[in-house]
């Protein structure tokens, strides 16, 4: 699987929201916080009888399902809409540049399942809010949580070897 085949599918429905924000990984840097539900995380998860799994059960392994809001005291409504728009934008522009950011090897499935991404950046106008400026932050959280993913992945592995000769 190449990396451009990445797919972003909405995130629907406060349970899938709630899975995320309790089970998903969080970052966050300069005003906006990313909660990321990685798939190994998932896998562990379906086999438990967490409410609203059957949503993430069907997830492709080339998609992620993408998820923004904004704080609810960004008024007007326009601006949480075009705060939300960008971090939309910002999400697709990071997953294409994901060959900068290797998160997984070739022929796997991509490992994040899901994406929350919340917006705490309030202008004074919209106008004044610009993807140029959200997308260096959200990369920072792709940064960020490919870092955190390789820590997982190669704690996972070292203990997995160990283990096997502590039972020798």
């Amino acid at each position: 699987m190449a990396t451009q085949n990445v797919r972003i599918a909405p995130l629907k429905g406060h349970g899938t929201f709630d899975v995320v924000f309790e089970h998903g990984a969080r970052f966050a840097y300069r005003g906006v916080t990313g909660f990321i539900l990685f798939r190994h995380t998932l896998a562990a998860l379906e086999k438990s009888s967490v409410p609203d799994m059957a949503k993430f059960a069907v997830i492709p392994t080339d998609t992620v399902l993408v998820g923004v809001g904004a704080k609810r005291r960004t008024r007007p409504a326009a601006m949480r809409n075009r705060v939300k728009r960008i971090l939309r934008a910002a999400v697709q522009n990071a997953l294409w540049n994901v060959q900068s950011m290797p998160f997984y090897a070739e022929n796997e499935p991509f490992p994040i399942a899901a994406i929350v991404l919340i917006c705490n950046i309030i202008p004074d106008k919209p106008s004044l809010l610009h993807l140029v400026e959200i997308q260096p932050l959200v990369e920072r959280i792709f940064q960020n949580a490919e870092r955190y993913y390789r820590s997982k992945l190669h704690h996972h592995q070292t203990h997995s070897t160990i283990e096997p000769q502590a039972a020798l």
